[in-house]
């Protein structure tokens, strides 16, 4: 007997328009590169993008064409920039906040982390291409590079926030606790070669060079073990530690910073996060 009731997966085709307000989406030979922007320039912090990077995760695992995933930015820099208007048509009344806090705020803050660990179970790279904030879901890939020029911080506590979105549990879990701690306390802005040193990412390499080499590492993948069955589960493998460490704290961590954005109201649209990068 025939299965003729499946749901179709989704195509390539189609989702890479869906998406294209936020990624610019290329797939050769099953290596799948997206790269986030905002208006075809460096890609700016908004709730849009907050959704759709967990929904883009979702729907990358759900195509069986897509072998490797590779996530990098635009221009010089990974993230620089709020869009205030995005966050404030949230936060702009107590009412407003209230109903829309659970889906926007703490579903998709969820989402986001959890839809990359649990649903992709392909190999992952993601290739920060400069300085920049919330680096926990380029921190999460199997593999991370990075430019000579990045610097990485995690400024919540800097700008009136408890720092529960998965950055601060990233570096606890990769750097140890005494220099996440201080990271997070003093906004420090880790160099590319602290970062190489401290084994939050893999290699440094030239701009020119990044996304060329997150290809060549994708391709290598691909080549050293053709079968697509073993690279999955080898995935699945990969992200068992953070599905674990994820289960057991990032509740705790969110919710904490989601209770004290309620109960502080600070307003994610006036945040300061050229500041934070020391670029006043």
């Amino acid at each position: 007997m025939a299965l003729t009731s499946f749901i179709e997966e989704p195509k390539f085709d189609v989702y890479r328009e869906r998406f294209a307000e936020h990624f610019i989406l290329e797939r050769e030979d099953g290596i799948l590169v997206a790269r986030m922007h905002t208006g075809g320039d460096v890609a700016v912090w908004g709730l849009e993008l907050h959704r759709a990077l967990g929904q883009l995760f979702k729907t990358v695992a759900a195509d069986p064409e897509n072998e490797v995933l590779i996530l990098t930015g635009t221009g010089d820099y990974w993230l620089r920039d709020i869009d205030s208007e995005s966050f404030n048509a949230v936060e702009k009344d107590e009412s407003t906040f209230r109903r829309e806090g659970y889906f926007q705020w703490y579903r998709d803050g969820m989402k986001l982390q959890e839809n990359i660990i649990w649903d992709v179970d392909i190999p992952t790279i993601s290739a920060i291409n400069g300085p920049g904030f919330h680096s926990e879901f380029a921190l999460l890939h199997d593999i991370t590079i990075c430019t000579d020029d990045t610097r990485l911080v995690e400024p919540h506590y800097h700008v009136g926030l408890a720092p529960g979105d998965a950055l601060y549990l990233v570096l606890q879990e990769l750097i140890g606790y005494k220099r996440a701690n201080y990271a997070m306390y003093t906004a420090q802005n880790i160099t590319a070669e602290q970062a190489l040193e401290w084994g939050l990412v893999n290699e440094v390499v030239a701009r020119e060079d990044l996304v060329d080499r997150a290809r060549s590492l994708a391709e290598m993948i691909i080549r050293t073990q053709p079968n697509p069955i073993v690279r999955r589960l080898t995935s699945r493998i990969v992200k068992r530690r953070w599905r674990r460490l994820l289960t057991d704290d990032f509740e705790m961590h969110f919710g904490h910073e989601m209770w004290g954005t309620m109960v502080h109201r600070q307003d994610h649209g006036e945040m300061d996060t050229r500041a934070a990068l020391n670029e006043g």
